[in-house]
């Protein structure tokens, strides 16, 4: 089965993010991933899922002010 989520985590911040598999296949024609936070271009693949779900569970996260973030 096709895993829809892949996780990166960030050398510079330290910070992970989620993207969809399917819109960074798109978009590897001479392009490169850069980290939403810092904007740095030191990004490593962490892991690929089909549930996000099943990924947030191994960390713990928090609502403030609106916006869901991750506790450390």
């Amino acid at each position: 089965m096709l895993n829809i989520y892949t996780s990166y985590k960030c050398r510079t911040c330290k910070l992970e993010f989620i993207l969809l598999t399917e819109d960074v296949d798109k978009m590897a024609n001479g392009r490169y991933l850069v980290c939403p936070y810092c904007n740095s271009k030191r990004v490593d693949k962490e892991n690929a899922t089909d549930s996000l779900k099943e990924w947030m569970k191994e960390r713990s996260y928090r609502r403030v002010g609106g916006v869901i973030k991750q506790v450390r």
